[in-house]
């Protein structure tokens, strides 16, 4: 964390202490946008606290599909959450029982908070574990080196999860590659869901769209809206939507991108696609019970083929 931040645990603090607030502060002010940041803002906002979030990045979740941030950001805006972004933070100011966050634009905009948290990311706890003594090489950034079997360049040595240099620092990736180093196999973990458990939820695998367009993928799409759902509806939880990306020629699931209810759960049925490389007629050939909220990733590829009838 930067000096100039001044962290101190109790002003300025980090998730760690966020969890742990004695009390609600009447504001807050999240530096960072990404996963983190944005589920707090989503908890700290629904319990009445003046939320405002500062992000360097364009937008909201850097590196997830534009549209799904795009979403997330009209959501907040709905619920009164204040948000800056292209610009960072020149320094903090600290009083008794509040801070100041100056920004680095030109007009040194102050933001005024009870609490700032600092939610830019975190590093890998490898500190104390003697790990030059042992002869374990690391890459620029600090993280272990690993095979596709999680061995380090010390044979006898296995390093999972987030100090090593895979690069998705997720729980349930970190319990594959145990899996994966236990029984001697290699990790094909290139296939793997993101979530944030925002209201409403978000969840991502595959290939966004601009990552799809990076790799010259020509590429179609199809998009559902959660509200056409009998089940959302009977739900209450009508916002949001769910998109598919496949290959245009072949038609084979690339990518799906949900935000709305329950969104964390449905994941894994795109997830079984993507990796297995099923294609959009598959999707939509597999029944689905109605009424479901799974039926939303079925709708979305009779979306992506042309074929919808209830979209």
């Amino acid at each position: 964390m930067p000096p100039s931040f001044g962290f101190d645990g109790r002003i300025v603090i980090t998730s760690d202490q966020a969890l742990a607030l004695p009390e609600l502060p009447q504001s807050i002010a999240i530096i960072g946008g990404g996963v983190v940041g944005c589920e707090f803002a989503g908890i700290l906002g629904e319990l009445g606290c003046e939320v405002t979030i500062i992000e360097m990045m364009p937008s909201l979740l850097p590196g997830m599909d534009a549209e799904i941030s795009k979403q997330l950001t009209s959501y907040f805006k709905r619920r009164g959450i204040k948000m800056h972004f292209g610009i960072g933070v020149a320094r903090i100011e600290k009083e008794d029982n509040s801070a100041t966050v100056i920004l680095s634009d030109e007009a040194a905009t102050a933001i005024q908070a009870d609490r700032v948290l600092v939610s830019v990311g975190r590093r890998p706890n490898i500190a104390g574990l003697d790990l030059e003594k042992a002869g374990v090489a690391l890459n620029g950034r600090g993280r272990i080196v690993v095979d596709d079997q999680m061995r380090t360049n010390v044979p006898h040595i296995y390093a999972i999860g987030d100090v090593n240099d895979f690069p998705l620092d997720l729980a349930h990736v970190a319990s594959a590659q145990g899996l994966a180093a236990v029984a001697g196999k290699a990790f094909h973990g290139e296939v793997a869901p993101s979530c944030v458990f925002t209201r409403p939820e978000i969840a991502v695998v595959g290939l966004s769209e601009e990552a799809a367009a990076a790799k010259e993928f020509k590429i179609k799409t199809g998009k559902f809206l959660f509200r056409v759902l009998g089940k959302a509806q009977a739900m209450a939880e009508i916002d949001g939507f769910v998109k598919i990306i496949a290959d245009a020629e072949s038609e084979r699931v690339l990518g799906v991108h949900i935000i709305g209810p329950h969104a964390s759960d449905l994941i894994g049925e795109a997830t079984l696609a993507v990796k297995w490389g099923l294609t959009l007629e598959q999707l939509s050939e597999t029944i689905h019970a109605h009424p479901t909220l799974p039926e939303a990733i079925m709708e979305a590829a009779e979306t992506a083929m042309g074929q919808a009838i209830h979209g």
